[in-house]
């Protein structure tokens, strides 16, 4: 384009070039869209129970009550509702939990101590004397290390173990006093929210002590009296009449208000959290009196949060939950999809929404902050390390890089590594801040920090490199002459070509090799080995300053690898017309990406969370975003030419690219993020039958088993320090191996000798059948259409489902039948 004249007829065919392009685009996410949906769908309709469950926010004060909250959603979706967890401040259990495991890390680090040293003496006894001199002297730092915990081994072992024992008791007269607290709350009444209808269906069954009916209320307002003023003394309930010997004049209702709003603002700090409640009997009324403040369920809502989780029995009921509104005052019980429980980041349930919408606002103005600023560390990166500023630093240097070229290169080379250092620090950080957020999902958290990595890599790298160096300096050129912002991106941008061709090459050849043999996760490996040579399998299994351990890859970095890969689908949209040969680099780095991230997601990678393709309408806005830079280019470069109607027809593209955007997320958005409600009756009809038909077939059978079998998600959503054990103990610190030949101390003999990566959820037998699965799946569905399969033309013959497994039963039922005849198969 750069060789055509301005106002020349030829321009329209780059107009016409760019509106193909729009088209192509938009056909293929409009494909990719409808198959998200459908697969979406898919996704709801699997008989996961988190998929029935619904989270509840902003729960009223009057409702935060186990009993209560349950009654509600009991009353509003009869026989539909198969449990309801409330949130519960545990923060002084969770320190607890939290104090524990670091008396079984130092418990376990002694163990292996001790043990190291014993084998050591072992092994010195049957050694000769020269033999045992050269052991001592190689083993001489091992051996120091070991002494120093063997002092006095044996008294910190048995002072950790007391200890051990006085946080198990205290665990478990928290878990007593938490059963004791959620029971009194029960009996509870509520002073402020009484008469709301919600309050009035949480107790229309007539729990216990509960005033419930209407003409219990109507008959208090006869006598003078507001609902819920009523005190709770062992157990029964007082009228303040009996208890004060007269009314509460205005004075004493203004100080139990005054009192009730101090209490709330002394149960959170600055930033919303609940502070931990002081460890006393909450239902022991001489700690509080018998002046009223304790009947009350808004002086204890510290005890519980504004969350809870309800788990429904049909698909019907949680879509209505989730489309439906619950209270008539705004932003109160507000319902949506729950996360799976492993998504869940527990420590941020207590973070209210006030305090959620404070930190967001922190956390956008730093985020802005740190990408307006960015030139800053740059700038001092660049002052310090330069070639020029190395060579200055020693003689000894200069003199090498004039005597070396090798040298000059490794030193020309410091600069860009440290730049690319500063830049990988970024998706760590904005992980950070998503978490100090108060996001209640790692996935929302990676969804965050995906956003915000892209916007950085837009400005930081596409655009302001690209136009004028930093972001102030193209801010100040747009104020003083807005008009001249198409003029920038068509008279800048396609000048830069040739360095997006080597950006997006090196990222080909140099990114993805580096990322192909885990070059980051050996350095960290090699850092644990030697800032931490005695580890016991308890801190093997956790990241130490990021680090983690090479056989323990973690989770996929959805919000790192995303960024990266965006950005290039953004370099090969805007130069598709400009300079069309960035396109081959581009293709070459989608293509290997292709193949290299389905490599780590089969055998490197643990899934940690499943959001069945949440992360799609964001990466369909970034696509579009892509379009809408390509066209303003390409309608800069038309101005440039002064090619006016070429200008216009592309400014018309511009707006319908943007009805384009709007009208696919008003069809597809709402659509795709719930299940609609004709579906969800048809699959609740389905599992019905296919249940009764169970039952029939077990009844038939006088089969009783099933009947005795716990649901494994009843638990699922209950907090982990409710979970947690009050009995703990050490686990061995060290695998059998470390004493001695490994067949020796494991049963049978291991045949996985190639797994390079550590399941947590699997042991070396798993991962052995794992294998056998995978390798027959892959041998049944025969040979492969490699490189259709690869440029996403075919999707091979390759199926895992029901389908496979029902064809490897009749595989395996053919097979018996022909051992049994005797057969070789």
């Amino acid at each position: 384009m750069a060789n055509v004249s301005g106002g020349s007829p030829r321009l329209w065919v780059h107009c016409f070039a760019i509106y193909l392009l729009t088209g192509i685009v938009v056909r293929e996410l409009l494909v990719e869209y409808n198959a998200f949906n459908n697969i979406r769908h898919r996704y709801l309709l699997s008989r996961e129970a988190h998929l029935r469950t619904v989270l509840v926010t902003n729960i009223p004060r009057h409702l935060r009550a186990p009993s209560k909250i349950t009654t509600y959603f009991k009353n509003v979706y009869p026989e539909a509702v198969k449990s309801v967890t409330i949130c519960q401040n545990l923060i002084r259990l969770e320190k607890l939990v939290q104090k524990r495991t670091h008396i079984l890390t130092a418990i376990e680090k002694e163990l292996l101590v001790l043990c190291r040293s014993e084998k050591r003496k072992l092994v010195i006894t049957t050694l000769s004397a020269f033999d045992r001199v050269k052991f001592t002297v190689t083993n001489l730092p091992k051996k120091l290390l070991s002494c120093v915990g063997c002092s006095d081994g044996q008294e910190r072992l048995a002072w950790l173990y007391s200890k051990l024992e006085e946080l198990n008791d205290g665990i478990e007269k928290e878990h007593v006093r938490r059963d004791r607290v959620m029971k009194t709350m029960d009996a509870l009444q509520a002073a402020e929210g009484s008469g709301d209808i919600d309050y009035v269906l949480a107790v229309s069954q007539g729990e216990g002590n509960h005033v419930a009916s209407g003409d219990s209320d109507v008959m208090m307002r006869r006598n003078g009296k507001k609902r819920g003023q009523i005190n709770l003394v062992n157990g029964n309930i007082i009228d303040d009449d009996d208890n004060n010997g007269k009314e509460k004049d205005d004075k004493s209702f203004a100080k139990d208000a005054i009192y009730r709003y101090s209490q709330e603002l002394k149960a959170r700090n600055f930033l919303g959290r609940l502070r931990p409640t002081e460890y006393h009997d909450s239902t022991d009324p001489s700690v509080h009196g018998n002046n009223g403040k304790f009947g009350y369920i808004e002086n204890h809502t510290n005890e519980v949060t504004d969350k809870a989780f309800v788990v429904m029995r049909t698909f019907t009921a949680s879509t209505i939950a989730i489309q439906s509104m619950h209270s008539s005052k705004p932003g109160s019980m507000q319902v949506s999809t729950a996360p799976e429980p492993r998504d869940l980041l527990w420590e941020n349930i207590y973070v209210s929404k006030g305090a959620k919408k404070t930190r967001s606002l922190i956390a956008d103005a730093l985020v802005l902050l740190l990408i307006s600023f960015y030139i800053i560390p740059v700038a001092i990166i660049s002052l310090l390390v330069s070639e020029n500023a190395l060579v200055s630093y020693s003689p000894r240097i200069a003199q090498l890089d004039q005597a070396s070229a090798l040298f000059s290169s490794a030193i020309a080379i410091v600069q860009p590594l440290c730049l690319v250092g500063i830049q990988q620090l970024l998706p760590p950080l904005f992980i950070f801040i998503g978490k100090c957020e108060g996001i209640i999902s790692f996935s929302e958290v990676q969804m965050k920090a995906f956003s915000r990595y892209f916007m950085f890599q837009i400005l930081n790298i596409f655009l302001v490199t690209a136009i004028a160096g930093s972001i102030f300096d193209t801010l100040a050129i747009i104020i003083e002459n807005p008009e001249a912002a198409l003029l920038m991106l068509g008279n800048s941008l396609p000048r830069m070509s040739s360095f997006f061709i080597t950006f997006v090459t090196m990222k080909t050849f140099l990114g993805l090799g580096v990322e192909l043999v885990r070059t980051v996760s050996v350095i960290q490996s090699l850092l644990r080995l030697v800032f931490c040579p005695l580890s016991t399998l308890r801190q093997k299994r956790s990241i130490r300053c990021g680090c983690r351990s090479i056989d323990d890859p973690g989770w996929f970095p959805f919000h790192k690898i995303l960024a990266q890969d965006m950005l290039v689908v953004v370099i090969s949209v805007v130069f598709a017309v400009v300079a069309p040969i960035v396109l081959l680099p581009c293709a070459l780095f989608c293509l290997f990406s292709r193949i290299l991230w389905t490599h780590h997601h089969l055998y490197v990678f643990e899934s940690v969370f499943e959001t069945g393709g949440q992360f799609w309408p964001k990466i369909f806005r970034r696509f579009v975003f892509g379009l809408v830079v390509a066209q303003a280019t390409i309608t800069g470069q038309f101005i440039l030419k002064e090619a006016r109607h070429e200008a216009y027809a592309t400014i018309a593209l511009l707006c319908m690219t943007y009805f384009f955007l709007r009208s696919t997320r008003a069809r597809y958005d709402n659509a795709s993020s719930t299940l609609p409600l004709e579906v969800a009756t048809c699959m609740d009809i389905s599992v019905k039958q296919e249940e009764e038909e169970a039952r029939r077939r077990r009844d038939d059978a006088n089969d009783v088993s099933h009947h005795d079998i716990d649901d494994p998600w009843d638990l699922a959503y209950v907090q982990p320090a409710l979970r947690a054990t009050s009995k703990a103990k050490p686990e061995q610190p060290f695998p059998p191996a470390q004493l001695g030949r490994a067949e020796t101390f494991l049963s049978g003999t291991d045949d996985d000798q190639h797994g390079t990566v550590r399941l947590n959820s699997l042991s070396h037998k798993d991962r052995v059948i794992i294998d056998g699965w995978w390798n027959e799946q892959i041998r049944n569905a025969g040979k492969q259409k490699i490189f259709n399969v690869l440029i996403g033309e075919e999707s091979g013959t390759l199926r895992v489902g029901r389908s496979s497994n029902r064809r490897m039963s009749e595989m395996e039922s053919v097979a018996n039948a022909n051992a049994e005849r005797g057969i070789m198969v």
